[in-house]
């Protein structure tokens, strides 16, 4: 395992890295982050479409 923040490796399943003292995220946590932010920025697209659609549909 690599650390995020010095990049040097560390065994696998520590929180802290050894070298910087930085914690480390939990595995697949980015993953999430990111799909979250894709989420809400999908969702914040079709609510501007959809209000577009409602102002000027009349």
């Amino acid at each position: 395992m690599v650390c995020e923040f010095c990049e040097k490796d560390i065994p696998i399943g520590l929180a802290i890295c050894p070298h910087c003292g930085k914690p480390q995220s939990a595995p697949g946590e980015n993953g999430r982050r990111i799909l979250w932010f894709v989420l809400g920025v999908v969702a914040m697209f079709g609510i501007a479409v959809a209000e577009h659609h409602f102002v000027f549909s009349r």
